[in-house]
């Protein structure tokens, strides 16, 4: 699964820190769950993991979890550059102080050890920020997760309740919980072949997508008619105006009752403010996207 959200960088670096300590700081505490213990009562790992380890040599012991914390540079010539330091509480800190000079891509990772050792079993998480190649002033905050975390509805609440702090101090231009296929697409662009890097750029005027939850820009929500027309569509279980602007969508109270008839009233509500097009051939051996797979032109004339 993936929590995306994209926003502005602000243009204060303080203020930038400010958002991405309340990113990764935040994200981890309320979708961390057994992952974060596991990883506080494991640290400090060692860097031997990430320097000299040989190839086929287990990280641990099967079941254990592992961390380790990804910092992105881009160079003069556009040579993106990524230093990892294993989980430990003077590099998260460290981590954290240097958002003070926000990076180009940062990532905090926590995996499961497999049968043989490696960090390739669920649960896992990723909480990431990645900078649009195309115009630094955009970024992407994300955080991926296995779905099998959406069925406790302690970790829904505890997501939701983080996303919509966040949402309401930081104003999002848009966001969404949806299936991840590793692309930074939205589950509409992954149907319909958005680049975010370029759809990212147009976000408050062109709507990115849709799902289980979905955060609207102030000035797309306001275009389909603001919070009384959203709420009288019938097409969500929640509404609401957040805080420094936009507009909060939660398709279904519960994420266990979200499915392709829930996408579908959604689409006549939103269509006018989506991208038109063709959808890709339907893929029926991945999970689904719950996007409708109707063109959005017909109903925008």
């Amino acid at each position: 699964m993936q929590l995306q959200l994209t926003v502005e960088r602000p243009a204060d670096d303080a203020a930038a820190a400010r958002m991405l300590r309340a990113w990764f700081t935040g994200a981890f505490e309320a979708m961390g769950g057994k992952l974060r213990a596991a990883v506080l009562a494991a640290e400090p790992m060692s860097d031997y993991n990430l320097k000299g380890r040989p190839a086929d040599e287990p990280y641990g012991n099967p079941g254990e979890v592992w961390s380790a914390i990804h910092t992105s540079a881009r160079g003069a010539r556009g040579v993106v550059r990524t230093k990892s330091k294993a989980f430990s509480t003077k590099a998260w800190k460290a981590f954290l102080d240097g958002l003070s000079a926000p990076p180009f891509g940062a990532e905090l990772t926590a995996i499961t050890l497999d049968h043989a050792g490696f960090p390739n079993a669920f649960p896992a998480l990723g909480i990431g920020l990645r900078t649009n190649d195309d115009d630094p002033g955009w970024w992407f905050l994300s955080v991926r997760f296995g779905p099998e975390l959406l069925d406790d509805p302690e970790f829904q609440k505890s997501t939701l309740t983080f996303v919509r702090s966040f949402a309401d101090d930081w104003n999002p231009a848009y966001g969404e919980i949806s299936y991840d296929r590793g692309s930074g697409r939205t589950a509409y662009e992954s149907v319909f072949r958005g680049q975010p890097d370029q759809t990212s750029r147009t976000s408050r005027q062109t709507l990115r997508g849709y799902a289980w939850l979905t955060i609207c820009p102030q000035e797309i929500g306001d275009r389909l008619g603001g919070l009384a027309a959203l709420r009288a569509s019938g097409a969500f279980a929640q509404v609401e105006a957040l805080r420094n602007g936009g507009y909060w969508l939660l398709a279904t109270d519960d994420w266990r009752d979200f499915g392709q008839p829930a996408a579908e009233r959604m689409f006549p509500v939103l269509a006018s403010a989506l991208r038109p097009g063709e959808p890709l051939p339907d893929a029926p051996d991945d999970p689904p996207y719950y996007v409708s797979r109707r063109d959005a032109a017909e109903a925008q004339g």
